[in-house]
């Protein structure tokens, strides 16, 4: 995950008590990928962006800025 949706899906987490646990049952993203973008293995597809921001609450456009 590039640093600044990083930073972002982890600020998100943290003010709804989330843990990326939740984000993957919520978002419908897979453990395996959301760890996979954590450790910058993989960056995130549109879709996976789409996911996790409607779970969260937000924006593509607040993940990635």
């Amino acid at each position: 995950m590039g640093t600044a949706i990083k930073g972002n899906v982890d600020r998100l987490l943290k003010e709804k008590g989330w843990t990326r646990y939740r984000l993957s049952k919520e978002s419908g993203v897979s453990m395996t990928v959301i760890y996979s973008l954590d450790k910058k293995e993989s960056g995130p597809t549109a879709d996976t962006l789409v996911k996790m921001a409607d779970a969260l609450g937000s924006t593509v456009d607040a993940l990635v800025r």
